[in-house]
């Protein structure tokens, strides 16, 4: 029931009263990337949530591919991925190494921290329960990406010291990012100046989702050198395009002011349409920042 509730989250069938614009820049975001040193060029990241969908068979993944075989053609054509299978169980070492065994050496994963850890009660608090957690995801080795903290929509600033308990609780050297859902840690398209300005201090860094339902969680607050952005599409509604776009030209200045590392992550229903959303990101990425990325590739049934 609670995944079910999580992809449903900021759902709505009425998309055409949807204000798509994006928020103005949070000034503090400005300043914190203004202090940064030059990063020199951007590493932008294309993903998206998972790699096993057959339908992507005769797209992206041969004619005939194999399921224990999905991952290695996910990786010939995005360099990272937004691991939510691992917010559902903590992997094994096993489980690990084998996925390690798939992608390049290049290649990211960026694993959904366990709902043990960000759903359950005390389980922000739980010592045992994170190292659990970071014993399991030390065996990513270079292949490991930010990791993020989804908190549940019903997680307001009631429960403050729970979340800095934990965020005290991370290790400084392991790269970490904040996804919050509740209205509360929001302010006219920023997260609260507060929150920011110690998360800037620590490095830690804020996800941005850009759902249609939930606008009030939509923001423009930086507080590391990466940005995570989970973008959800409506299966290539005029708007999925409109909204690339605009954020395709956000990225790229945020690039020119020196944000060293950017992972885009593109959702659709059920993934199915993942794909040639994928594409056009990258089409609007190469066009906004010269960026080079290379199309993903398309096979031939």
């Amino acid at each position: 029931m609670r995944e079910k509730k999580d992809m449903e989250f900021g759902k709505t069938p009425l998309l055409n009263d949807v204000d798509w614009s994006l928020p103005a820049d949070d000034p503090l975001s400005l300043e914190f990337l203004g202090r940064r040193p030059a990063a020199g060029e951007t590493q932008i990241r294309l993903g998206t949530p998972a790699w096993g969908h057959k339908e992507w068979v005769g797209k992206i993944y041969p004619p005939g591919t194999k399921a224990i075989d999905y991952l290695s053609f996910y990786a010939k054509n995005f360099a990272t991925i937004e691991l939510n299978t691992t917010h559902y169980r903590i992997p094994t070492a096993e489980q690990v190494r084998t996925w390690v065994s798939k992608v390049p050496e290049s290649f990211l994963f960026c694993p959904k921290i366990p709902q043990s850890i960000s759903h359950s009660a005390g389980g922000l608090t739980d010592a045992a329960e994170l190292r659990r957690w970071l014993e399991s995801i030390a065996h990513f080795g270079p292949h490991l990406g930010p990791c993020f903290l989804q908190l549940p929509p019903t997680f307001s600033d009631v429960r403050k010291a729970e979340l800095f308990h934990f965020l005290k609780s991370w290790p400084d050297d392991l790269p970490l990012s904040l996804e919050l859902r509740h209205p509360c840690w929001f302010e006219e398209g920023r997260v609260r100046p507060a929150l920011t300005r110690y998360l800037q201090s620590r490095g830690i860094g804020l996800v941005i989702t850009d759902v249609a339902g939930r606008r009030d969680v939509l923001h423009t607050s930086i507080s590391a050198d990466f940005v995570l952005l989970r973008f959800i599409g409506n299966n290539l509604h005029e708007s999925d395009f409109t909204r690339c776009q605009a954020w395709s030209e956000r990225l790229a200045q945020w690039s020119r002011r020196g944000l060293k590392e950017i992972f885009f992550f593109v959702h659709e229903p059920d993934d199915v349409s993942a794909p040639e959303m994928a594409n056009q990101v990258i089409r609007d990425l190469n066009d906004t920042t010269g960026a080079g990325l290379p199309p993903l590739q398309w096979v031939s049934c």
